[in-house]
């Protein structure tokens, strides 16, 4: 729906924006000498842990590490994708937001209309709910379900009259009749309020209903769903799916919780808009509801941005057992180490509404603190499906659970839960490893985890430190002077099974410019301005991630030239390295006197262009000496004849 957002928009408007303004505007912040400190909006703690630095333009807690620009706090705290907190941030600035590319140009115009309807609609719905001669029907079914006109008016609750026509006739008068001048009415029909017949009659597609709007997470109206006062089918109605509006990505309730300010450390996934307002009103300000569908990776992505616990609530019948293993299989991807799902069933016949109302919000909450971990709840779960006393009942318990753990991401939470299944099944884990299904075997492969690039499996560099830096100073001594002939001599041929050349580099060498290749990413970070001084490179293909990093990081520094280093990590905001460049941002790092980053750039650069031309003669002379030069092609061997001399013009 947006094309990408320029480069040199992103870095005005950083220049413009204060993080202090930005901060204090959602934590209350006490000046602590040049820089400003609270209690961690992200974390539970009573004894204030982090900064913000006017002069760095920065965060950082010294409780949990969370660190960024202005751009990242918006986009924790009010739960926000990047383009959409820059949009948010320019707005309060009254900026308006570039795209590049022109389907985005066209495509924003419409977009605006649509929700500038969507917004009217409620508008016009919260209106009905005060001054419609039906309103006390709606308002008494209100009340009957326990909720204030502060709770309606928190939730911008509405009403949808009877009758067929009473929107479109507020929203576009005249044009229900007037097929020569009806824009607004096809506007309707495309956001899902409208419904156009057959025969091009069109009628509300709400009536007598109260109106729950549903927003996006910038506060936006996309959508409505809709509950009947009368004797009408479906009892509940969403609206369809728009331009601007998808089923599976947005949940009710999210930015209504967000809006309250407070410290969310959980969040729990109910199943209707009711459960959500009557929780609400109970104080429970951190409940959410799908859009009639399952609950999406996408939905438990979007909600791990804000919170580090996700308790997902169901009724304790068969149906709520189904949906809950249904939501197991989804959440287990995403369950990295220090992240956390629960599982809360209620008694047969009961849902938040009606449990919250009967037991009040202290006893509700002390449910959802006893609910069930994952492990306990998947461990708990699959037995229920077998018979545990006997030995193939536990094969088969075992048969079920491994297939689960293994899709879990590695880390701590995975390793425990194997040791757990090793004792519940009593088999060693080793034996139990060789049972485990492998990559290409693993049920339920998400296409998510399958097309992950390579990128994103990479680690994060060793910390760079400044006695480091001294001690090593980028030395480019005689120990790595390698001539052709040194690399040939240490090459030993070898094909692999389809046929092709494997290169077996020295690996002394590579270990060496990983080292400088790291040191060189982190210099560039630190101090991008570097780049401006730095003598361009024939290309040349990078051999491992970081390498090709620092390539690309170089070129977008030398197509912006303004860009500083907040600017990097904003750019680089929900791609793979995004966690691997804030980790470099962060390191202290202060140069010797008189040094000047872009010599051990360039030096590193020159080093890592010189190996790879050392290893296209020696792949070409490689072919010629296991086949014949006749097999060159003309290109290839007008490279052979040129790299001796690139090769001496470049020797280190």
């Amino acid at each position: 729906m947006a094309g990408r957002i320029p480069q040199n928009f992103i870095d005005d408007l950083i220049s413009r924006l204060d993080i202090v303004d930005v901060v204090s505007a959602r934590t209350r912040l006490k000046k602590a000498g040049k820089n400003y400190s609270a209690c961690c909006p992200f974390h539970n703690e009573k004894t204030p842990s982090f900064t913000v630095s006017p002069d760095k333009q920065f965060y950082y807690c010294f409780g949990c590490g969370a660190t960024g620009s202005a751009v990242k706090f918006v986009m924790e705290f009010d739960g926000l994708e990047f383009p959409d907190a820059v949009e948010k941030l320019a707005g309060d600035l009254n900026l308006e937001v570039p795209r590049e590319g022109n389907q985005q140009q066209s495509q924003e115009p419409q977009y605006r209309e649509l929700f500038n309807l969507t917004q009217k609609s409620a508008d016009f719905f919260e209106q009905q709910l005060r001054i419609n001669n039906d309103k006390d029907k709606a308002i008494n079914y209100l009340k009957d379900r326990g909720l204030s006109g502060k709770a309606a008016k928190f939730f911008s609750i509405g009403y949808a009259p009877s009758g067929w026509d009473n929107l479109q006739n507020a929203l576009a008068p005249g044009e229900k009749n007037d097929s020569t001048n009806n824009k607004t009415i096809k506007q309707l029909i495309s956001c899902g309020m409208t419904i156009e017949k057959e025969d091009g009659r069109t009628y509300d597609r709400f009536r007598d209903r109260v109106m729950f709007p549903i927003r996006n997470v910038k506060g936006q109206v996309i959508a409505f769903g809709g509950r009947v006062l009368g004797d009408e089918k479906p009892k509940y109605l969403n609206s369809p799916e728009t331009p601007i509006f998808r089923k599976g990505q947005e949940l009710y309730g999210l930015y209504e919780a967000r809006k309250i300010r407070q410290k969310l450390t959980r969040m729990v996934i109910v199943e209707g808009y009711m459960d959500v307002v009557a929780l609400a009103e109970y104080g429970i300000h951190y409940a959410v509801a799908t859009l009639g569908t399952a609950t999406s990776e996408h939905h438990i992505r979007r909600l791990f941005k804000v919170v580090p616990e996700i308790i997902f609530c169901f009724d304790g019948d068969h149906a709520g057992r189904t949906a809950a293993q249904r939501a197991m299989e989804t959440v287990i991807p995403a369950l990295q180490d220090g992240l956390q799902a629960r599982f809360l069933f209620l008694p047969d016949g009961e849902d938040p509404d009606t449990i919250v109302r009967k037991e009040g919000k202290d006893a509700f909450e002390k449910r959802l603190d006893n609910s069930k971990h994952l492990p306990e709840f998947l461990f708990d779960n699959l037995k229920e499906q077998v018979d545990f006393d006997t030995l193939d009942g536990k094969a088969r318990f075992g048969q079920l659970a491994a297939p689960l753990i293994s899709r879990l991401p590695t880390g701590m939470l995975k390793e425990l839960m194997q040791q757990q299944l090793a004792q519940e099944t009593g088999i060693k884990q080793e034996i139990l490893a060789k049972l485990l299904p492998t990559e290409t075997e693993k049920p339920n492969q998400h296409k998510s985890s399958q097309n992950t690039p390579k990128q994103s499996r990479l680690a994060a560099p060793k910390q760079v430190t400044q006695d480091a830096y001294d001690e090593h100073q980028y030395d480019n001594g005689d120990e790595h002077d390698i001539d052709v002939g040194d690399f040939i001599d240490a090459y030993d041929p070898t094909h692999s099974s389809l046929g092709v050349e494997i290169l077996r580099p020295n690996s002394k060498e590579d270990k060496q410019l990983a080292s400088l290749t790291q040191k060189a990413l982190t210099l560039l970070v630190k101090f991008p301005e570097s780049a401006q001084r730095i003598e361009p490179l024939e290309h040349f293909e990078a051999e491992d991630e970081n390498e090709r990093l620092l390539c690309e990081i170089l070129k977008k520094l030398k197509q912006n030239p303004q860009s500083s280093s907040i600017g990097l990590l904003i750019q680089w905001t929900a791609t793979p390295f995004s966690e691997q460049l804030k980790s470099i941002a962060n390191q202290p790092l202060e140069l010797p006197e008189g040094v000047d980053p872009s010599n051990d750039i360039e030096g590193t650069l020159q080093r890592l262009h010189h190996r790879a031309l050392r290893r296209e003669w020696q792949r070409l002379q490689h072919k010629i000496t296991t086949e014949s030069i006749s097999k060159l092609t003309s290109e290839e061997k007008a490279r052979y004849l040129a790299l001796p001399k690139k090769l001496k013009t470049h020797k280190k």
